[in-house]
């Protein structure tokens, strides 16, 4: 398994699309530091909750950090392009097996979402340190800051598993990045709105339980019990996506 991680780690590192993403979220991620100092005036701004927001780039229309759009590429093009290009027959004979080699791309996937939003973090919360201490005010409440970070950490890693199970089960490259692009944004709006119409069913009853909106809710929920809840809903929907995926992974003609 490990020489499977390695062989998906080197191949990845090869595309130039993986440094031209690096490259991006870097720039992005440099925004807030370098804003910094125009954002923190006072004590009071540097423990605003919109610093939380900041760190997990969550924007509501979207349902999902900006973030994730990056990686998209990154999530569907292991797999996708191994199946459209017929390289799968190669990358299945020389694994120990296709459920080796589908996990190892979830692992490796779920590795990179988290180690970039880690990074991500890790440069703003610095940047936003640094800007706070050379205007001589109050530090941020990093308590609040590390724990959106580490939301933001898990969501990314369950992100990067539903990008890789919905290549297996699209067999194309546009296909997995239109359904997760428009998923969250507009299906789920609008099975709340259809829902919303049926007597005793309120549209805010069925958002509870759709998989981006509970993703959403545990990067902003206010409360401990509600991030929760709703980051559970989020990795056992995740989960059951990931095994469908490998389902139909494991049958593909290649």
């Amino acid at each position: 398994m490990v020489a499977r991680l390695s062989l998906e780690l080197r191949h990845l590192a090869a595309l130039r699309s993986t440094w031209i993403l690096a490259a991006i979220v870097t720039v992005i991620a440099l925004w807030v530091p370098l804003a910094a100092p125009f954002i923190i005036n006072s004590s009071k701004d540097t423990t605003d909750p919109a610093l939380v927001n900041s760190v997990q780039w969550t924007p509501s229309l979207m349902q999902m950090p900006s973030l994730a759009v990056y990686l998209l590429v990154l999530g569907t093009g292991p797999v996708s392009t191994e199946l459209m290009r017929g390289a799968s027959r190669t990358t299945w004979l020389t694994a120990a097996s296709r459920s080796y080699a589908f996990w190892a791309k979830c692992v490796v996937g779920a590795a990179i979402g988290m180690l970039v939003s880690a990074l991500s973090c890790l440069l703003e919360i610095g940047g936003l340190a640094v800007a706070a201490a050379a205007k001589g005010v109050h530090q941020p409440l990093w308590t609040q800051l590390l724990g959106a970070a580490a939301r933001l950490d898990l969501w990314m890693a369950c992100w990067m598993l539903l990008c890789t199970s919905a290549s297996a089960l699209i067999r194309n490259r546009v296909g997995p990045v239109l359904v997760l692009l428009l998923l969250p944004s507009l299906g789920e709006r609008l099975v709340s709105t259809l829902a919303g119409g049926i007597p005793s069913i309120g549209p805010d009853r069925v958002a509870d339980w759709l998989p981006f909106a509970a993703g959403q809710r545990m990067l902003t929920a206010h409360t401990a019990r509600d991030a929760v809840l709703g980051g559970l809903i989020f990795i056992v929907i995740t989960a059951v996506a990931a095994l469908a995926g490998h389902a139909a992974y494991i049958r593909r003609a290649g």
